[in-house]
C-alpha cells in the first residue's frame, strides 16, 4: 500500500469492502478497488495494464485483489461466478478478475468459464428490440446498471484475445443502451434512467447510482481502449463518443447537484430525495478518471471544483471503521427508509474514489493545488505491514494446499483413520 494519505482509514474500508461482498457485481467492483489500492498499475487506469500488449501474467505471485477474489471465483455450470438465475450481464463484471486470474498458474479453468460468460452474452442473452444484450433472462430490460458489467468485460476481453471487433461491440452495446435510457429534454437531460422494459421494476428515474454505474463503465471501457496500442491507434471515433456520452452523464450531475449536504441526491433532480454517499463517490471517481484520459474535457475547473466538493462531502462521512453512510440500500433503490447497514458497493465506491484522486494528485500541478478536506487521520503503516504480511502467508498456505492435496488424495482413507476424534 502506497503512503499516500487517503483522509480515512483505508485498510479499515478495505476490510469492510471484502467483507460484505457476497453477490457478483460486489466481488467484482471489490476486486477492482483493491487493485487500485494495493497494485493500481494492473488495472486499466494504471501505468501498465497491458505489458508488452497482453493482459498481466501473474504466475505465483501473491497480491491482496487476487487473494480476495480466487476463493470466491469458482467455476460453477461452466460461468464464473453463480448468480441468481434470471442474472445476464451482472455475472459479467467478474469476468475480468476471471481473466486476470486465469493468467496464474493453475488457473485455465477460469479462462474457460470467462470465454463461456462472452458467449452466453453475445449467443444466448436476451435482446432487446434494438438489438441491446438484456440485463436479465426472460422479458428483455434495460438497467442503467448493466453499464459498468458487461462492456468493460468484453472490452477486456478483446484485449486478451487481440480481438479489436469484440472492443467496438462493447462501445455499440454501450450506444444502444444510450438510445433507449438517455433522458432527452428537461431538467435531468443527458442522464439515464433506470429500468425500462420490466413490467415489475420499471424506473424512469436518474437513479444517482445508476448514472455513476454507467459513467464508470464508460470510464473503464474507455481506459481499456486508450491502454492497449492497437485499439487505441483503431478506435478513434470511439474514444470521442465515450467522452461525449460521459460528459453528458457528469454534466448532468453538476447542473441537478443541490442538497444541502454536499451529496449527490438519490434521484438526481428530485427533490424529494435526500443526499447519499454511493452515487456521489463513483460519480465523483468517474470525473477524477476522465480528468486524466482527457484532461482538456475534464480537466477545466467546473468539474474539478466539482468532483473536489463531493470527494469532500463523502469523505467527511467515514467512520473508523472504515464505513461510508448514508448509502442508499443498494438492492432497494426506492426505498426511502433510511439504510442502516453497510453498502457492498458502496465500500468499494469509496475506494476508486480515493485511489482515483491519489493519482490525478500524483499527476500534476492543476490537481496538487487543491486544498485537503480538513479530516486528516494519520495511516498507521505498522498496521498496514502487518495485513499485508497476514494476506502473504494467507496466500503461501493456500498455494501449498493446493500443490500438495492432489498427492494426498490416495492417501485420503489413511489420513482420516489417523485424525484425532
Amino acid at each position: 500500500m502506497s503512503t499516500f494519505n487517503h483522509s480515512f482509514v483505508i485498510n479499515a474500508a478495505t476490510e469492510q469492502a471484502h467483507d460484505e461482498a457476497v453477490r457478483s457485481w460486489e466481488v467484482a467492483y471489490a476486486f477492482e478497488a483493491t487493485q487500485q489500492v494495493f497494485n493500481p498499475e494492473r488495472s486499466v487506469f494504471g501505468s501498465d495494464p497491458f505489458p508488452d500488449g497482453k493482459i498481466p501474467s501473474l504466475g505465483l505471485r501473491l497480491d491482496e485483489a487476487s487473494l480476495f477474489a480466487e476463493p470466491k471465483l469458482k467455476p460453477q455450470g461452466k460461468v464464473p461466478f453463480k448468480e441468481e438465475k434470471n442474472a445476464v450481464s451482472d455475472r459479467a463484471a467478474v469476468g475480468i478478475a476471471a481473466l486476470m486470474l486465469s493468467q496464474k498458474w493453475g488457473n485455465k479453468d477460469l479462462m474457460e468459464a470467462a470465454t463461456r460468460q462472452k458467449d452466453i452474452l453475445l449467443n444466448e442473452a436476451p435482446r432487446y428490440s434494438n438489438g441491446a444484450i438484456s440485463h436479465v433472462f426472460g422479458e428483455p430490460q434495460l438497467w442503467s446498471d448493466a453499464i459498468a458489467m458487461f462492456p468493460p468485460f468484453l472490452a477486456y476481453y478483446g484485449v486478451a484475445t487481440e480481438d479489436l471487433d469484440l472492443i467496438r461491440e462493447a462501445v455499440r452495446q454501450i450506444a444502444l443502451y444510450r438510445d433507449v435510457l438517455r433522458i432527452s429534454a428537461g431538467r435531468t437531460k443527458g442522464l439515464w434512467r433506470h429500468v425500462v422494459g420490466s413490467t415489475e421494476d420499471a424506473d424512469e428515474g436518474a437513479w444517482s447510482t445508476g448514472n455513476a454505474w454507467v459513467a464508470y463503465g464508460m470510464a473503464r471501457v474507455r481506459a481499456t481502449i486508450t491502454a492497449w496500442p492497437t485499439s487505441n491507434a483503431a478506435l478513434s471515433k470511439e474514444k470521442n463518443d465515450l467522452d461525449t456520452w460521459i460528459a453528458e452523464i457528469l454534466s448532468g450531475a453538476v447542473i441537478t447537484d443541490d442538497d444541502s449536504s454536499g451529496l449527490l441526491r438519490n434521484y438526481l433532480g428530485d427533490s424529494t430525495w435526500s443526499g447519499e454517499t454511493s452515487g456521489t463517490a463513483l460519480l465523483a471517481a468517474a470525473a477524477y478518471r476522465m480528468a486524466l484520459l482527457r484532461p482538456e474535457i475534464f480537466a477545466k475547473d467546473t468539474y474539478l471544483d466539482w468532483m473536489h466538493r463531493k470527494r469532500r462531502a463523502v469523505i467527511q462521512r467515514v467512520d473508523n471503521q472504515g464505513i461510508v453512510r448514508p448509502a442508499v440500500n443498494p438492492l432497494k433503490p426506492k426505498s426511502k427508509t433510511p439504510f442502516t447497514g453497510v453498502s457492498p458497493e458502496g465500500e468499494s465506491f469509496l475506494l476508486l474514489l480515493s485511489t482515483a484522486w491519489r493519482d490525478c494528485k500524483d499527476t500534476g500541478a492543476r490537481f496538487k493545488k487543491e486544498a485537503q478536506p480538513q479530516k486528516e487521520p494519520v495511516e498507521n503503516p505498522g498496521a498496514n505491514a502487518q495485513e499485508r504480511a497476514f494476506f502473504y502467508i494467507q496466500g503461501v498456505q493456500r498455494e501449498i494446499e493446493d500443490f500438495v492435496k492432489p498427492y494426498l488424495k490416495p492417501f485420503a482413507p489413511l489420513l482420516d483413520y489417523l485424525a484425532p476424534p
